[in-house]
């Protein structure tokens, strides 16, 4: 018995010793060697991010092995970033790191006090520089009366555009402006005008899609009014 039992440790002492010389010699081939060293990192996906800023932030990628890269923490933090919503690492081996970003989706933008703040359908407001606010093309907010940025979302203009966003997205992408003067929200596209009653704007924007599904061109409009759930037109042309 005792002989089995003396077997039995020394098969599990050898066993022992063979684990650790094998991960002994993982871990240094792991630190050492060259191949799965990353050399390059490519940023795909960067449009409001400025891609030298992130490049710097991230540069401590380089240099590490690619087979020990902690993957969930580095998108943690890039998803902590300003202007990403979420960011994949791809390991592309044997020394390669892909980041794909995707970024926010503005839909407006609050110009106030030389401060430019892109928001988006998620109530959700970000800071950003004149040159990034120049190359966006989204709706401008305009504010009678000057708000404090974290306000932006519970005014009507905001709610307004948004909800236009969600459910017309032809009519959204040709708004320049959005405004509100005494009860109305007023809205001016490329080539015409509408106005909403603040009291109806949700149903009134419904009953204006349904309009619209019946023309091919809203253009032909010189503008739009809504008069509580009435809809006054004025056609191009018309007198």
């Amino acid at each position: 018995m005792k002989e089995n039992i003396d077997k039995i440790l020394y098969k599990l002492l050898i066993l022992g010793t063979v684990l650790m010389i094998s991960y002994g010699a993982v871990d240094q081939f792991i630190g050492e060697n060259n191949i799965f060293k990353i050399d390059k990192v490519i940023f795909s996906g960067c449009n409001l991010i400025e891609l030298e800023s992130i490049e710097n932030q991230f540069s401590f990628i380089k240099d590490k092995n690619i087979l020990s890269l902690n993957v969930d923490d580095i998108e943690m933090k890039l998803e902590n970033y300003d202007f990403i919503e979420t960011a994949k690492l791809i390991k592309v081996y044997p020394s390669t790191i892909i980041i794909d970003i995707i970024e926010i989706s503005p839909i407006g933008i609050y110009k106030y006090n030389n401060n430019n703040l892109l928001v988006d359908s998620n109530s959700n407001g970000f800071l950003c520089s004149s040159n990034i606010s120049s190359s966006i093309h989204v709706p401008e907010i305009k504010i009678q009366n000057e708000i404090n940025f974290e306000n932006i979302f519970n005014t009507h203009q905001y709610k307004a555009l948004k909800q236009i966003h969600n459910t017309n997205p032809k009519l959204f992408y040709q708004i320049k402006n959005i405004t509100d003067i005494n009860d109305k929200i007023l809205v001016n596209t490329q080539m015409s005008k509408i106005s909403f009653n603040k009291a109806h704007y949700i149903l009134q924007i419904n009953h204006l899609n349904k309009l619209l599904m019946h023309s091919d061109e809203y253009q032909n409009f010189n503008y739009i009014k809504f008069s509580h759930l009435d809809i006054v037109v004025n056609e191009r042309g018309s007198i």
